[in-house]
């Protein structure tokens, strides 16, 4: 017996519509990655092969996926889609860094995330595949390949019984991401499909209401880029897939292909590209224009706070083009700041308003008691896009979701327009390119070095907005201790984002009233 024509319409989902999208114009290219063009049709088997590939490994309905795939390769959609309509939910086992490809997880933290997930199937391609036989043999969990028999071969869709697609149910659990979080564990995040849904439909409506239709991405598919993608095929458009952000890449592919005309970005890749455009004399939008950029309508970004005065340079480079979204993986967007917005100089160290359908309050830390406009306090947030909870943690779960908030350790206030300011973390945390880091297990490290007797670790915010890891270290006199070989150590103990980039070495370091070190007067040597 054949797969049935349209056989994924048991299932009504937006999963359906794009399938159905894809089958009404097979012949169509939707997505392009690595060179190659890949059309609707290549896509829509890609869907079925995995569908029976994973169903034969025994994936049904409450079930977890572990996608192992090369860098936002199209594969990282289809294994999704797949797995959706299968009932079951999928994490990512490359990476947790939400900005960049470049860095893969170390085996004993991917081997973390499948015990933590209770994944039933590692799905791999040819290029993972030994990676992925090494954790199979790290956990038992089976390896799903297709066309190389680990788990079964599929060379035919001609199957004795086609399974049935899925219902869609918006309570069920779809999709996992991770975070470094503040202890270098990842921390896995727990998305039900009315969760999800609800940021794929805002991208829609900023989609529907910008006519945009076709993206460029290059932050990860394990990420925000996902429903950005999946929201571009329901709108009839293709997808651009970049391994990383590289600034002379993007201009070159959205000038050579007209049809691009949003993205995703993290704040900092918005900053390397105007650097990269003012490089070469393009500094307004009639440059910007005349160098082939003119499809580009809208250019959506977030990850980190982004400073006043490179706002108000994005806005003079590219016109009203620019989206800031304030949002988490817990919660997905909290706040925007529109492309009109982002002309006004009053409104450039805002993060926008809430989001419509979010509510967000600006709360005394200690009190719960809500501040008034101007007050600075902890953001709480509460929507229908918010997390069920943490992956194996219950105690951070309830930290984190309170009587249906969320609590998102940022600190901020609300001016008497209603915009709000983002100016820090309850928790002394340094975000770097989208990964938080916490510094006392930076610091722990420095200290497991035997000739280091303090040291402190606290981050530096450029003139971007963006910020650094420094630290500061006194050491033994007796010994040597090399700035080079405690970055090695935390590279290795950590990843090569917790190693600071500046380290000073002191004769004492500074305490404070309480005989810590005193990261305050520390920073403040670099303001």
């Amino acid at each position: 017996m054949s797969f049935p024509e349209n056989w994924w319409s048991a299932s009504p989902s937006y999963v359906s519509e794009i399938l159905s999208l894809f089958a009404t114009e097979p012949d169509r290219d939707v997505a392009y990655w690595r060179g190659e063009a890949f059309s609707g049709g290549d896509l829509l088997q890609s869907v079925t092969e995995s569908f029976l590939a994973l169903h034969n490994c025994g994936v049904g309905k409450g079930d977890v996926v572990a996608i192992l795939v090369e860098p936002n390769s199209p594969e990282m959609l289809t294994v999704r889609y797949a797995t959706y309509l299968l009932g079951g939910a999928v994490c990512y086992l490359r990476t947790t860094n939400p900005g960049t490809n470049a860095a893969v997880l170390p085996l004993d933290q991917q081997i973390q995330i499948l015990r933590d997930t209770e994944a039933v199937t590692i799905y791999a391609d040819a290029e993972n595949s030994e990676r992925a036989l090494e954790l199979a043999d790290g956990t038992g969990i089976p390896v799903t390949r297709l066309h190389h028999g680990e788990c079964n071969e599929v060379s035919s869709l001609d199957v004795p019984a086609p399974p049935d697609a899925a219902s869609w149910d918006p309570d069920a659990l779809v999709f996992i991401s991770f975070s470094s979080g503040s202890t270098g564990r990842p921390k896995g995040i727990r998305s039900s499909a009315r969760a999800w849904e609800g940021v794929l439909r805002a991208f829609m409506d900023l989609g529907h209401e910008s006519g945009c239709a076709s993206v460029l991405l290059s932050t990860p598919l394990s990420h925000a880029g996902a429903p950005m993608a999946d929201a571009a095929f329901i709108l009839g458009g293709a997808i651009y897939l970049h391994e990383s952000f590289d600034a002379e890449k993007f201009v070159q592919t959205v000038s050579a292909k007209k049809e691009v005309s949003w993205t995703f970005m993290a704040t900092t890749h918005v900053f390397q590209l105007i650097d990269y455009l003012h490089e070469r004399g393009i500094r307004d939008r009639a440059a910007v224009e005349a160098a082939g950029l003119s499809s580009l309508k809208r250019i959506v970004y977030g990850g980190s706070p982004a400073a006043p005065v490179r706002t108000k340079q994005a806005f003079r480079t590219f016109g009203p083009v620019m989206v800031q979204w304030y949002a988490s993986g817990e919660s997905y967007q909290i706040t925007t700041l529109t492309p009109s917005e982002h002309g006004d100089p009053e409104l450039a160290a805002t993060v926008g308003r809430p989001y419509p359908g979010v509510e967000v309050v600006v709360c005394n830390s200690d009190s719960g008691e809500q501040l008034a406009v101007g007050e600075i306090g902890e953001i709480r947030v509460r929507s229908p896009q918010l997390m069920d909870g943490y992956t194996g943690d219950p105690e951070l779960t309830a930290r984190a979701l309170r009587d249906g908030w969320y609590f998102t350790g940022d600190i901020g206030f609300f001016d008497d327009r209603g915009y709000l300011t983002l100016v820090g973390r309850v928790a002394d945390v340094i975000k770097v390119d989208g990964v938080k880091v916490h510094p006392t297990v930076v610091e722990a490290e420095i200290l497991s070095h035997p000739g280091v007797r303090h040291a402190a670790v606290y981050g530096v915010r450029d003139e971007d907005g963006g910020e650094h890891i420094h630290a500061a270290v006194e050491c033994d006199p007796n010994e040597a201790v090399d700035a080079e070989d405690i970055r090695a150590r935390i590279t290795a103990a950590l990843s090569s984002i917790h190693a600071p980039e500046k380290i000073s070495f002191l004769s004492a370091l500074p305490m404070n009233s309480i005989g810590k070190p005193d990261r305050v007067l520390l920073r403040s040597q670099y303001v």
